[in-house]
């Protein structure tokens, strides 16, 4: 299976018509299941266009260099997406009817929220936050 995700800007061809999947935001949440098929999730968002949320793992913040930060985000993302055969077989299926489907990223980045779960849990007094001996202080133990 060739690999169709490739980490750089898009060469736009003349007669080439495109479907942009574009990533606004990312939301960190502590109770989410990972989504089980990118591929059936971006198809749905197609199909009835209107716009979709996926859910992936965290990626281990010792895994990403500072200096790299946002490139090495790029890439859990793509890696994410390369990974997922429903997606591959969305993107050969747009192929064949002449789209290319692409990722667009804003050129100021991808802005990152705690989603309400996360809040929630943060500001929690007696909840799973004391339980799991995070203090809200800096040092992050009670």
């Amino acid at each position: 299976m060739e690999n169709y995700l490739k980490f750089e800007p898009t060469q736009r061809k003349e007669g080439m018509k495109y479907k942009p999947i574009l990533i606004t935001d990312i939301f960190l949440h502590i109770q989410k299941r990972p989504t089980t098929s990118l591929g059936n999730k971006i198809k749905k968002s197609f199909e009835t266009g209107k716009p979709g949320r996926i859910y992936a793992p965290m990626v281990r913040s010792s895994e990403l260099s500072e200096e790299k930060g946002t490139e090495e985000g790029i890439r859990f993302i793509l890696d994410m997406f390369s990974k997922d055969p429903d997606f591959i077989k969305y993107v050969e299926e747009e192929r064949k009817k002449g789209f290319e489907v692409t990722l667009q990223i804003p050129k100021s980045g991808i802005p990152i929220f705690m989603g309400d779960d996360t809040n929630d849990f943060i500001n929690s007094k007696h909840g799973q936050r004391v339980l799991r001996r995070l203090a809200k202080n800096t040092e992050g133990i009670i």
